[in-house]
């Protein structure tokens, strides 16, 4: 499916329904780079993520590895769930279209960048649901069919994630055991395990585990 020559680019924007005044909007912006940094200081280079905010709540992504791409892109949900919370003590969500392909006009700035993964994002976007949460489309058919079924499972467990849940989440990601982040966060080691469990945290590395096998899997065919 796959070769060096593919990347994964993503088009987000802040997911509809968001109830929010002019001054929190305006602190939008600041709130999906801190989230982007989050991300990028706790992952190795080749899951970090390349980033533009191009209006004031959507943004252009862009990751060297497709096979690692879903992971980062995960983590980013939860970091914006529980950073937004902590800032204007609103339960906000975003929503984002992972293309996955070639890059063949690829230049310093994402927003001037062009080419199949950007079209497939970009597109993508477009034509997502309200309620949708996450996509995932590819070059080839059969992997669009699956990721449009486990994505709709991934948009239900996202949307119910509380920002506690979201943050001990985030830490899990990073590869965090529950002692690890039980420290991090002050509260005990049980309490981390029930909102991991809340959070479904099995079901949220299956989903992941799932992802890279098969990009993995096209990327040697």
């Amino acid at each position: 499916m796959t070769n060096k020559a593919h990347y994964a680019v993503v088009a987000g924007e802040l997911a509809p329904g968001a109830r929010v005044t002019d001054e929190q909007f305006s602190k939008i912006p600041d709130l999906i780079r801190a989230s982007f940094q989050a991300v990028n200081r706790m992952v190795p280079e080749e899951r970090k993520l390349r980033y533009e905010i191009i209006r004031m709540d959507e943004f252009l992504a862009l990751s060297d590895s497709p096979v690692h791409s879903m992971r980062s892109l995960i983590m980013l949900f939860s970091a914006f769930r529980f950073l937004s919370h902590k800032e204007l003590s609103e339960r906000l969500d975003l929503r984002v279209c992972q293309g996955i392909g070639p890059v063949e006009f690829a230049q310093d700035h994402l927003r001037e960048s062009d080419g199949t993964a950007f079209r497939k994002a970009t597109s993508g976007i477009g034509k997502m649901k309200r309620n949708q949460r996450i996509s995932v489309i590819t070059p080839v058919k059969a992997l669009n069919e699956e990721f449009a079924l486990s994505c709709s499972f991934m948009d239900i467990l996202i949307h119910d994630w509380s920002d506690e849940q979201a943050e001990a989440m985030f830490l899990n990601l990073t590869g965090k055991n529950q002692v690890e982040i039980s420290q991090l966060l002050g509260i005990s080691q049980p309490a981390v395990n029930r909102r991991l469990k809340a959070a479904h945290f099995d079901t949220i590395h299956k989903f992941i585990d799932r992802f890279e096998q098969v990009i993995k899997s096209g990327s040697q065919s």
